[in-house]
């Protein structure tokens, strides 16, 4: 499958706002989208030979041991078909790369309700268990 899709390391704001909608995530004011894109560790987008960008992966990192896995959404037309590990992977590996010799990085990440064997696959761990409560969010 990877043959078909074209890497890269951006999204628009327009594909980016696509993308929250179709989750049925809140809207945001374009700048504030933008501001996001712009101050990310790394971005992975998936593009079809048209140009139509079908998925992409987003990451913040503080350069020391504390990333977080911020977004990871394919269109509807190109899910189930190994895109998003394809991403995730990518990302991944990334950070590894990035790690120095002795370092450690945790990835955070709140996946969605249904969807925590996805991560799995990866390594991550649910929560809560016997180590680490529930995570948690607020929005200001």
């Amino acid at each position: 499958m990877d043959n078909i899709f074209e890497f890269t390391d951006k999204i628009s704001v327009e594909d980016y706002q696509r993308f929250r909608e179709e989750a049925g995530w809140k809207a945001l004011a374009p700048e504030q989208a933008q501001a996001g894109l712009d101050n990310s560790y790394a971005i992975v987008a998936a593009v079809l030979p048209d140009g139509e960008t079908v998925g992409f992966v987003r990451v913040l990192w503080d350069g020391g041991y504390v990333a977080y896995l911020a977004e990871v959404m394919v269109t509807e037309k190109c899910r189930h078909k190994g895109l998003a590990s394809q991403m995730v992977e990518r990302v991944i590996e990334r950070l590894r790369a990035e790690k120095k010799e002795g370092w450690e990085i945790k990835i955070h990440l709140l996946a969605g309700r249904g969807r925590e064997s996805f991560y799995e696959q990866f390594g991550f761990v649910s929560r809560p268990n016997e180590r680490s409560g529930a995570a948690m969010d607020l929005w200001l």
